[in-house]
């Protein structure tokens, strides 16, 4: 699996675009609801592939979400933030094609398939001291040691900028669970680093 390198953050302006949008869309907007498409599409197939492998059902689970969210539009509160609701609903309909599938066929069946998957990655050409780079790889590999759900909320608050609660819509967990998922994920770190910069002191400069 490709690892997953930190996109760019996307400023508040761009958010308040996709409510604007999340808004006329609901209001019955053709235009909007293809724009909300174009620019949720990336991120939906990006989050997809973490449980499940096959490009070609994530597609369709996508277009299933889209088609879902414009059918029942009349009945969507205009203030959900998109991009949450949005994955959310991508991740229930995967998680219940997963189901459908042990169920229907053991055999072919493969947990692996449905649960997040996701490799950290520094983004090595961005750094010049071969301490830092050191450091970096590190502190890479200590992230991609974190359980999977901890990965997830990882993936989803410092990777996309969510805030706890809209994590919580996402992963269909109380805010408070995220909470706990990132409070270990970050005690985890803590107890390694003093180690991690005791190794990358001790290289010659």
């Amino acid at each position: 699996m490709k690892p997953f390198t930190r996109p760019e953050r996307r400023p508040v302006m761009y958010l308040e675009e996709e409510q604007k949008l999340w808004r006329e869309m609901l209001a019955g907007d053709v235009t909007a609801y293809e724009q909300l498409i174009d620019r949720t599409y990336d991120l939906l197939f990006h989050y997809g592939t973490k449980f499940n492998r096959d490009g070609e059902l994530i597609k369709d689970c996508i277009q299933d979400v889209f088609l879902g969210v414009w059918e029942k539009k009349d009945a969507l509160n205009p203030e959900i933030p998109p991009k949450p609701y949005l994955l959310a609903s991508l991740r229930r309909r995967l998680h219940r094609l997963a189901s459908r599938l042990r169920m229907d066929c053991m055999d072919y069946y493969n947990e692996t398939d449905v649960v997040f998957d996701l490799e950290f990655s520094a983004e090595y050409q961005l750094i010049e001291s071969e301490n830092d780079r050191l450091l970096a790889s590190r502190m890479t590999e200590m992230l991609n040691e974190l359980p999977k759900r901890q990965k997830e909320a990882i993936f989803l608050r410092f990777y996309n900028d969510m805030e706890r609660d809209e994590i919580a819509l996402v992963m269909d967990i109380q805010p408070q669970s995220v909470s706990n998922l990132l409070q270990e994920a970050f005690k985890f770190i803590k107890s390694h680093w003093k180690a991690i910069v005791s190794l990358v002191l001790a290289l010659p400069f």
